[in-house]
């Protein structure tokens, strides 16, 4: 079907959802938390206002995109393999 422009109207240009371009966000939780001379944790987490003395917050987001389903789950899986290290 063609629109008043004579181009092809989005349904006869269906494009196969793992062919589109993909985003990945992954959304993560930072605790900072003192070191008790035992080795254990402190239960006190630092919150937003001391955090933002040095420009974090508790929460941060990052976004990976790809130009395909499976450009986008490659680029994240490498990206989560370097965190962990």
């Amino acid at each position: 079907m063609l629109n008043k422009l004579g181009c092809k109207t989005a349904s006869d240009t269906k494009i196969e959802r793992f062919k589109k371009p993909h985003i990945t966000i992954v959304t993560l939780k930072i605790d900072v938390r003192a070191i008790e001379p035992d080795g254990t944790f402190d239960h006190q987490v630092l919150g937003d206002k001391a955090l933002s003395k040095y420009g974090i917050s508790r929460k941060a987001q990052i976004q990976i995109t790809g130009i395909t389903e499976a450009d986008c789950i490659n680029k994240t899986k490498q990206m989560l393999e370097k965190l962990n290290g």
